[in-house]
């Protein structure tokens, strides 16, 4: 009669326990493949989209990456994708020309991934790249504004032309903004913080990215101590270091600069 001794029982239940450890976390890591994928080809979609739009009515036209709070209590986050136009409109606000920028109705609004976030390029004092992202809601007292560091509102434009631009040559403005809820008023933002966000319904001046990275910010914060993000340095950094020295769950976007379309 064939038998089995109990150390050979223990072995057989080790190792089922070590492959069922080694596929769940292959099935985490597919899971955080797809997520990104599908963020980086809604951004994509998105941005081709609206090059189409400037040129095809001769606008200028940007997409911009709005956090909004959603779930049980508003403790998730996703990220928007909005496509806003210029109304032709500018104002002298806080010193500075501002153009104000309304959602296009006819471009549906795209989500990513909760999870997925969108970083743009900022410069240090000598020129070292690092980057700057949205705020995480779910992190900030949406009453005090305490907790983690305020994030940014990044925006790609696109001239009438197509191309990608930095600024509107026809206001000569300084910066600019998306009048999300249509009331024809001044940005609704901190005026001693213009592009910062810290509340969802925040209007804060765009940040204009000449280039993109979509980035797993979940997996960013599980690599990070983010008690420590209360402090913008730290935050920045820790994201920075993600992206640029890690490498792991990010993609870069960049464009050419004679056309506007997105490089391979």
């Amino acid at each position: 009669m064939l038998g089995f001794t109990l150390t050979e029982l223990l072995v057989a239940m080790g190792v089922i326990a070590v492959l069922s450890v080694l596929v769940v976390m292959s099935m985490s890591a597919i899971s955080k493949d797809a997520r990104l994928a599908s963020g980086v080809n809604t951004v994509k979609a998105a941005l081709e989209n609206a090059r189409a739009m400037a040129m095809k009515k001769n606008q200028i036209v940007m997409v911009v990456f709005r956090p909004r709070l959603e779930g049980v209590n508003k403790r998730k986050q996703v990220v928007e994708v909005i496509t806003a136009k210029w109304t032709g409109e500018s104002a002298f606000i806080n010193n500075q020309v501002t153009d104000r920028f309304v959602v296009m109705p006819e471009v549906a609004i795209r989500t990513i991934p909760s999870g997925i976030k969108i970083a743009g390029p900022g410069y240090g004092t000598d020129d070292d790249l690092f980057w700057i992202t949205q705020a995480h809601l779910p992190a900030i007292d949406q009453v005090t504004g305490a907790g983690e560091a305020y994030g940014n509102m990044l925006a790609v434009m696109y001239g009438p032309d197509g191309t990608t631009i930095s600024r509107n040559s026809q206001s000569d403005s300084n910066s600019m903004f998306v009048d999300f809820n249509n009331n024809g008023g001044l940005p609704d933002a901190d005026p001693s913080y213009p592009y910062n966000q810290w509340l969802e319904t925040d209007e804060p001046y765009v940040v204009i990215a000449p280039f993109l990275a979509i980035f797993d910010d979940d997996e960013a914060r599980e690599v990070s101590d983010t008690t420590l993000w209360d402090d913008d340095v730290t935050r920045t950094a820790d994201i920075t270091y993600y992206i640029n020295v890690l490498g792991r769950r990010s993609k870069r976007i960049h464009f050419n600069r004679y056309t506007g379309v997105m490089m391979k």
